[in-house]
């Protein structure tokens, strides 16, 4: 069947079953006269363009709640319409109250970009889309996103940079994602899920080798030759043997990582996970990590690790002392 044949109302039932292709068509057919509103409203400039960034994720998290289906398009122009009033309103607090649009009638644009992207039904398709960022953004999407540490400071930390460079990524992020939601709306969006449960597989038989106390060999052999290992301290330290060592002092001391979440995207993999420390050292590790592994040919080339503090603060590490 011609797709473009399908009426709009065809369309959104079809997107609301699920099939990605036929959200993606909606929001082309749409994006024209979307902008064209948009700069009727806000003028010419980035606030235009982003005001159809906000339509199109608010649009994907609340198109289930769309009774009528064949009234998308005026739904989708009210919605943008909403979004650009809110940037005038916050921008110069001129714009009277009788000029909004009723909150019962039109969807609410004040929910953030974290809340539209985590409550999407389609995440297999947000992980396809995050695949085509640069590496540097989409670990920071991925973190901010998806990870336990997701507060502007806890990435910074994660990471290694300022907290205002971790803003600016994100507002990179808000401009590009839409567009790459778009253009990967009618791709094949298995391999995504393929990467995460390969990844979330290969790490929870390597923690629980770990915790069996039968050795660290697959833990140890996700790892390059010579990896790089980024200290929350701004430490750099180079080679398997660090690794190796704490790997080691830990299993005789009787620590036991358990894992909480993996997120895997190409050559990008976050492992949150959490610490048991034995009952005569229960301050040994703190209570929990964020690990950055950064991959190439499969093996991790470089990794930054957090910590998040014990109760009194600290978070060294015995080999970070």
């Amino acid at each position: 069947m011609d797709m473009d044949s399908l009426s709009d109302g065809d369309l959104v039932l079809a997107a609301q079953a699920g099939d990605v292709a036929s959200l993606g068509l909606l929001f082309e057919r749409y994006r024209v006269s979307l902008h064209a509103l948009a700069l009727g409203i806000v003028g010419y400039g980035p606030q235009a363009q982003d005001a159809v960034h906000d339509t199109f994720l608010i649009a994907l998290r609340r198109l289930d709640t769309l009774h009528d289906p064949g009234a998308v398009g005026g739904w989708l122009h009210a919605v943008t319409r909403n979004v650009c009033l809110e940037t005038l309103r916050r921008a110069s607090r001129l714009v009277p109250l009788d000029a909004l649009p009723h909150r019962d009638l039109i969807p609410a644009a004040e929910a953030s970009l974290d809340e539209q992207i985590d409550q999407l039904a389609l995440k297999e398709w947000v992980w396809t889309a995050l695949s085509t960022l640069s590496e540097t953004l989409r670990v920071t999407a991925m973190l901010r996103y998806f990870g336990s540490r997701s507060s502007y400071e806890e990435i910074a930390l994660v990471l290694g940079v300022p907290v205002g460079t971790v803003k600016s990524r994100l507002s990179q992020v808000k401009i590009k994602l839409a567009d790459a939601l778009l253009a990967t709306a009618d791709l094949d969006h298995s391999d995504a899920r393929r990467l995460s449960d390969v990844a979330t597989d290969y790490f929870t038989a390597a923690t629980d080798q770990m915790n069996r106390g039968d050795g660290y060999a697959l833990f140890a052999d996700a790892f390059a030759a010579e990896p790089a290992l980024y200290l929350p301290n701004g430490m750099m330290l180079r080679g398997r043997r660090h690794l190796v060592e704490d790997l080691d002092s830990d299993m005789t001391a009787g620590i036991r990582m358990h894992l909480s979440h993996v997120h895997a995207s190409a050559n990008v993999t976050i492992l949150e996970a959490t610490f048991e420390n034995p009952a005569d050292d229960p301050t040994r590790c703190p209570p929990a990590t964020t690990q950055v592994h950064y991959q190439r040919n499969g093996k991790t080339e470089r990794i930054r690790l957090y910590f998040a503090p014990r109760p009194d603060g600290d978070t060294t590490q015995p080999w970070m002392e």
